[in-house]
């Protein structure tokens, strides 16, 4: 069974991975609360998530403050701000998150829509493949997909994961819809 990093307050912080090609990676600060507010409230980026959209920037500011979006900083898993390299603007997130769901640490991606179809998001999720492998040791990551987002799936392929199984996921916290997902491992 693969186990998340401990989170130990005496725990240093650990360092998110440095770059890829074209991107940086980061933790959010609050100057990024408009970009944060986009990734998370415009319907197209949201279209294949079962999460709320944000509904105003103090929300926004209010999550990237909150403890809930602090909490896994430590082990070195949460959310990163993706910054291109070479115009310095965030243009994405990418993250990790403990998924006992599924024994395992589950990722996640979202790019803004006019950086799509670049490869950026293939490029982050095998950045962050990369750097939970080989910084954090977790044996076994995961995501999971709506199967209708072929593009996501598309993604997932490229970094060699590979459809597992068709999951359920009830969504208690916002809605009472049960979606069905993909599992890639």
């Amino acid at each position: 069974m693969t186990q998340s990093p401990v989170i130990s307050p005496a725990q240093p912080l650990q360092s998110p991975p440095h770059a890829s090609q074209r991107l940086m990676f980061r933790r959010f600060n609050q100057d990024d609360a408009a970009v944060f507010f986009r990734l998370n409230s415009e319907p197209q980026i949201l279209r294949y998530t079962t999460r709320a959209p944000l509904t105003s920037l103090a929300a926004a500011n209010a999550v990237l403050n909150s403890e809930l979006f602090c909490a896994d900083d430590r082990a070195g898993l949460g959310r990163f701000a993706c910054v291109d390299k070479y115009s310095g603007l965030v243009i994405g997130t990418v993250g990790l998150r403990p998924a006992p769901e599924f024994a395992a640490t589950a990722f996640g991606y979202r790019i803004l829509p006019e950086y799509w179809g670049r490869g950026l998001a293939t490029e982050a999720a095998q950045a962050m493949l990369h750097y939970g492998h080989q910084q954090l040791t977790l044996e076994k990551m995961v995501a999971t997909v709506f199967p209708q987002n072929t593009a996501s799936i598309r993604v997932l392929e490229k970094v060699g994961l590979v459809f597992e199984r068709e999951v359920r996921q009830m969504d208690g916290q916002f809605t009472e819809i049960e979606h069905s997902l993909w599992l890639y491992c």
